[in-house]
C-alpha cells in the first residue's frame, strides 16, 4: 500500500464518515482499501482493516455459509467482479446498476467505477463507489405501473382546475381507447368533456355536481351516459374528488372515469330478474310488494290453477310452463296485470275506492268464466283447466289474507272465497306461534327425539332396515306426534334444526350397528346448501355413509331434477342409497324414478291398506312392483297393519315389508 492510503488523512473521514460506499483493488481483484459504509453494507467485515488483501468472492462465500439453505441469501461477488473486469477492458470510468441479494433482500446500487493509475502512470488496479438505490428503484417501479394504467389501463384519469368554466389541466391519453373521445381535442381546449354527456343524462350531472359543490362535498361518485364520437352509446362511473382553498373555493377536481356499460347492463338484467319472472315475463312477487307499497291497492285477488301438480306429472314439466306461458298471455290480453307469485299462482291488484265484495266477485266471475273456456293443445289432446280465486278487501294484509281465502277456496272446494274475519284465523296464527315456540324449546331442552320403526325383509322374515321417525317430547313430557308440529317447522326456520338433529342422532345410533336405516328428506332440505353439507360432513363422520338411505317424498317438489339429481349424485359417490317415499299417490310419474335412478320404492299406505279389498288398487300396487323389479329397485310395503296385508303385499312379490303389523316406531338408542 502506498504513503497515500496509510496516512492521508481525507480518506480516514471517509472510512468513517461517508454513506456512500467507497473502495479501492488492487489489479487480482484484492481490496488495498475499504470504507466503513462498504464494510457494514455489502462485504459484512467486522472493520476497514479485514478486507485488505481479499476479495468479493470471499466474502460472500463467507456470508453464504451462514445461511446454506437459503440460496437467494447473499448473491453479491461475481457480479462485482465482472463489473470490475468491464471497466479494465474499456480502460476509462464506467457507471453500472447492480442488484442482488443482501442477507435474503434484493438491493439495487447505483456503481461508479474507473481504472486507478499511480503517480507514474501505471495501472495498479480500479477505485469505484456504490450508492444504495433501492428506494428509488421502487418507487420507479411503481411509478411505471402507475403510468402504464393510466396509459393504456380501464381507467381515464381527469384533472380540472376550479377556475372558470373548469380548464382540463390533465386527462390520461387513453382516454380515445376507453372512453372513445378524442385526447387532441380535449387538451386543445377544442371541446368540452361535457358536450358528450348524453343530452338527456347533463343537466341531472350538472345540478349533483353543484350540490356535491355547495355541501363541500370532498368526494363523490357519478353514473351517466356518454355519447362517443362514433355515435355510440356508452354508461360511465364517474369517481371525483375536489380539494377546496382557505375560502371554500373550489382548487381543483381530480377523479377518473371508467367504461361501466357491462356493469350496468348486469345491473339491468339482475333487476328484472328480481322484479320479473323468468318464464312468464310477468312481474313476480317482489315486484307486487313493492307496488302495493308505492300504490295501496283496496283488495287483492290470487288466482290458482286447479290440480296443476297432477297435471305436470301427466303430461310433463314442459307443457305444464307452456300451459303457464299461455294463461299469462291471456291474463294480459284480459287487462288484468297479473303479477306470478308462485308455481301456479297468479295475483291481481284492484285500487277502485269503494270497491263492493258483490262488484269484486261479479269481476272475478267473468275473469273465471272466460279463463275456463280456455283450450291447451298437448299431443292432439284438448286441456282445459279450472281455478281457484282466494280474495282479500280493505287495506291491511292483503297478500296474506287473500292468500288464506284460497286456502279457505281450496279446503271447501269454491271456486271464488273470500277472507272473513269471523274464520278466527288469528286463533290459528296464535296456535301456530305457541307451537313454533314449543318447538323452540324442545330443540334447545334436546326435546326432540327419533323413533325407529322396523323393516322386514319378505324372504329372510328378518329385520334389515330401520326408518327414523321424528318425535318431540313437551314440557308435560308426552309425546307430540309429527304431523302436530312438523307443518310449522317447515313455514319457519326451525325445520333445518330439526332435520340436523334426526340425522346426528340416526348416524350416531346406526354408527355402532350393522344395520340399514332411512331418513326422511324434504325438498327444502335437498335445497339447502347448508344442510346438505352437513349431512355428507355428519355420514362422513360417523362412518354410516354406506347404511343410511334417504327417503325423498315423490309428490313434495321432486320434479326439481338438478338439485334432486345433483343431491343424489352427491351422497350415492359415498355409498348411500336413495328411496321415493308415497309412491302411487296422486298421479305418481314413472319417469321420477327413471331419472333419479332410486334403490328404494316406498309404495305409499294407502294403496296397502286396501289391497285386500280393492283390486284396482292391487293392479296399481302389482305394476309398481313389475317396474320396480325390471329397473333394478327394491319395493316396500308401508302401512302393513295387519296379518291378511302382509300375506296380501307378500303375494305379490314386494321385497320389504313395514307398519304395525311387523314393528311399532319405538326409541332404540339412548337419547
Amino acid at each position: 500500500m502506498t504513503p497515500f492510503f496509510e496516512s492521508h488523512r481525507f480518506f480516514s473521514l471517509i472510512s468513517t464518515h461517508l454513506p456512500d460506499m467507497v473502495w479501492v483493488k488492487d489489479l487480482e481483484g484484492n481490496y488495498i482499501f475499504a470504507n466503513q459504509s462498504i464494510c457494514d453494507n455489502l462485504l459484512m467485515a467486522e472493520n476497514i482493516h479485514e478486507p485488505i488483501g481479499k476479495n468479493d468472492l470471499f466474502f460472500a462465500t463467507r456470508e453464504r455459509s451462514r445461511c446454506p439453505e437459503n440460496l437467494q441469501w447473499h448473491t453479491f461477488g461475481e457480479l462485482c467482479f465482472n463489473t470490475d473486469k468491464t471497466t479494465l477492458q474499456a480502460m476509462k470510468p464506467m457507471r453500472f446498476e447492480e442488484y442482488g441479494n443482501i442477507r435474503g433482500e434484493l438491493v439495487y446500487f447505483d456503481v461508479h467505477k474507473a481504472p486507478l493509475h499511480d503517480e507514474e502512470g501505471n495501472l495498479i488496479g480500479i477505485i469505484g463507489s456504490a450508492r444504495d438505490i433501492t428506494e428509488q428503484k421502487r418507487l420507479e417501479n411503481e411509478l411505471n405501473i402507475t403510468k402504464r394504467l393510466i396509459e393504456s389501463g380501464p381507467v381515464v384519469v381527469f384533472e380540472w382546475s376550479g377556475e372558470e368554466g373548469w380548464p382540463i389541466r390533465f386527462v390520461s391519453p387513453n382516454i380515445e381507447s376507453v372512453l372513445g373521445i378524442s385526447y387532441r381535442k380535449l387538451m386543445k381546449k377544442a371541446t368540452k368533456f361535457s358536450t358528450f354527456i348524453h343530452p338527456d343524462d347533463i343537466k341531472k350531472v350538472e345540478s349533483e355536481v353543484v350540490e356535491f359543490l355547495e355541501m363541500k362535498a370532498t368526494k363523490f361518485v357519478q353514473e351517466y351516459r356518454l355519447l362517443r364520437e362514433n355515435g355510440t352509446l356508452i354508461w360511465v362511473k364517474d369517481f371525483t374528488v375536489v380539494e377546496y382553498r382557505e375560502d371554500g373555493a373550489v382548487s381543483t377536481i381530480k377523479g377518473y372515469v371508467f367504461d361501466n356499460t357491462a356493469e350496468k347492463v348486469a345491473d339491468d338484467r339482475a333487476q328484472y330478474f328480481n322484479h320479473f319472472d323468468q318464464l312468464t315475463g310477468l312481474p313476480n312477487r317482489q315486484k307486487m310488494l313493492l307496488d302495493m307499497q308505492l300504490n295501496l291497492p283496496k283488495a287483492c285477488a290470487i288466482f290458482n290453477i286447479d290440480s296443476f301438480r297432477e297435471m305436470n306429472d301427466l303430461f310433463g314439466i314442459a307443457v305444464g310452463d307452456d300451459i303457464l306461458v299461455q294463461l299469462a298471455q291471456e291474463s294480459v290480453r284480459m287487462g288484468m296485470s297479473p303479477y306470478r307469485i308462485g308455481g301456479d299462482e297468479f295475483a291481481v291488484l284492484f285500487y277502485e275506492e269503494g270497491t263492493s265484495r258483490n262488484a269484486l266477485k261479479e269481476q272475478i266471475n267473468q275473469i273465471l268464466l272466460r279463463l275456463h273456456e280456455m283450450t291447451f293443445t298437448v299431443a292432439d289432446e284438448v286441456i282445459n283447466i279450472r281455478m281457484n280465486v282466494g280474495v282479500a278487501l280493505g287495506s291491511e294484509k292483503l297478500l296474506t289474507r287473500a292468500d288464506i281465502a284460497l286456502h279457505m277456496a281450496k279446503e271447501k272446494k269454491l271456486s271464488i272465497a273470500f277472507y272473513e274475519e269471523k274464520e278466527n284465523i288469528e286463533d290459528i296464527y296464535k296456535k301456530n306461534i305457541a307451537m313454533t315456540g314449543s318447538v323452540h324449546r324442545a330443540l334447545a331442552e334436546e326435546r326432540i327425539i327419533c323413533h325407529y320403526q322396523p323393516i322386514v325383509n319378505f324372504k329372510t322374515k328378518e329385520i334389515t332396515k330401520y326408518e327414523t321417525l321424528v318425535r318431540m317430547i313437551d314440557e308435560n313430557g308426552d309425546l307430540v306426534p309429527p304431523m302436530d308440529f312438523l307443518p310449522i317447522a317447515k313455514k319457519t326456520k326451525l325445520y333445518p334444526r330439526i332435520t340436523h338433529k334426526v340425522i346426528h342422532e340416526a348416524c350416531r345410533c346406526f354408527s355402532s350397528r350393522s344395520d340399514h336405516f332411512s331418513v326422511n328428506l324434504s325438498i327444502d332440505d335437498i335445497n339447502d346448501p347448508y344442510t346438505v353439507q352437513e349431512i355428507i360432513k355428519i355420514i362422513i363422520d360417523t362412518g354410516t355413509s354406506e347404511q343410511i338411505i334417504f327417503e325423498i317424498l315423490e309428490t313434495e317438489g321432486i320434479e326439481n331434477y338438478a338439485s334432486v339429481g345433483r343431491f343424489i349424485k352427491q351422497v350415492k359417490a359415498l355409498g348411500a342409497k336413495i328411496a321415493i317415499d308415497d309412491f302411487g299417490t296422486g298421479y305418481s310419474n314413472f319417469e321420477h324414478i327413471l331419472k333419479l335412478n332410486v334403490d328404494y320404492i316406498k309404495i305409499d299406505g294407502s294403496l296397502i291398506s286396501g289391497i285386500v279389498d280393492n283390486s284396482r288398487y292391487r293392479i296399481i300396487v302389482e305394476t309398481i312392483v313389475d317396474f320396480a323389479r325390471k329397473i333394478g329397485a327394491y319395493t316396500i310395503a308401508e302401512f302393513v297393519s295387519c296379518e291378511e296385508v302382509y300375506h296380501a303385499v307378500e303375494k305379490l312379490g314386494i321385497d320389504f315389508s313395514q307398519g304395525y303389523y311387523t314393528g311399532k316406531p319405538s326409541p332404540m338408542c339412548d337419547e
